[in-house]
């Protein structure tokens, strides 16, 4: 074999090597789309007063806004049906208690709800947010993680709720998950 077949046969073993192996990593990583995906849990997070551009932290004197309360999600045919939340929120030391409700939750037609191997997934929408049983912000952009069919971190867009939250997520626990 001269050198130039050789050079030839190699870089086509290689390309398809390349092929295979992207082809199998991908289909590793494939997400499934779920007919089906009930899930709740609790709300149970802990947001500090302080600006998002805070670099350095007093945990004695930050304030302190306990958040706890609970949420549902329900897919049907691989799209939103429904995601609520009510929780209670309030400083730590009892003043100014008041509620917050999410409901809602609109995401693109053409996204379906995708449940990673690790059993995560992960929705990108709008909501509305209420302040004791009142509307109070529409359209806020929101990221809902569900990680490993455990926990839960919600995200709303700092500025689609007058910086409320102080630009920090909401956490909670998946209480029960089940998928179709």
């Amino acid at each position: 074999m001269n050198f130039k077949k050789y050079i030839s046969c190699f870089i086509m073993y290689v390309s398809i090597s390349m092929i295979l192996v992207s082809l199998f990593l991908g289909n590793y990583n494939l997400v499934e789309a779920k007919n089906a995906v009930s899930a709740e849990g609790a709300i149970s997070s802990l947001v500090f007063g302080m600006p998002p551009t805070t670099s350095t932290v007093n945990m004695n004197t930050v304030q302190k806004f306990v958040l706890s309360g609970d949420w549902r999600l329900i897919t049907e045919n691989g799209k939103v049906t429904n995601f609520t939340s009510n929780f209670y929120t309030g400083p730590v030391n009892g003043a100014n208690n008041h509620t917050h409700q999410l409901s809602n939750l609109r995401v693109p037609s053409d996204s379906l709800i995708q449940v990673s191997p690790d059993r995560s997934t992960r929705i990108i929408g709008i909501l509305n947010v209420g302040t004791n049983g009142k509307n109070a912000w529409n359209d806020v952009h929101t990221v809902i993680t569900i990680s490993n069919e455990r926990t839960i971190t919600i995200k709303l867009a700092d500025n689609d709720t007058q910086n409320h939250f102080m630009n920090q997520p909401i956490y909670g626990i998946v209480k029960h998950i089940k998928t179709d």
